[in-house]
């Protein structure tokens, strides 16, 4: 069994290690694409809603909590103005008529421009999404 000191030096070892390599996590950037309202992590990429007002650029990732009912607890926001604070969350439910949940299924990239800005994942790309760091919306 290592000591605390060995399992230490361990740990500092591998992360210099990662960051060397390039593998330093958070470096980790998402990438979002609004005219295929798509976001794509390092395996793969997934539907996304998107909408006109949705802000380009180069963004931290940063994750806040919310009492706010629809948004299951937090959400990582990326950009804030005096109006508004721009947010990637679980897609937002609570105006049925909207048909979020069948319009992120879509094949068609226009059915997913909807949002007010936000960019909307479905819960399993949430969960994903939180081990990255910057986002950035094309």
């Amino acid at each position: 069994m290592h000591s605390g000191k060995t399992l230490w030096i361990t740990l500092i070892s591998l992360s210099l290690c990662a960051q060397a390599f390039g593998a330093d996590p958070r470096k980790r950037k998402a990438v979002v694409d609004t005219k295929k309202a798509e976001l794509c992590l390092e395996e793969r990429c997934y539907p996304v809603l998107v909408g006109k007002d949705t802000p380009k650029g180069t963004f931290d990732l940063n994750i806040v909590k919310t009492d706010r009912r629809g948004y299951g607890g937090d959400v990582m926001s990326f950009k804030e103005d005096a109006k508004y604070l721009y947010a990637i969350h679980r897609v937002w439910t609570l105006k049925p008529e909207e048909r979020r949940l069948e319009r992120i299924a879509s094949p068609n990239a226009a059915d997913r421009y909807i949002t007010h800005g936000c960019i909307n994942v479905t819960d399993d790309v949430y969960e994903k999404l939180k081990s990255y760091f910057v986002v950035e919306i094309r």
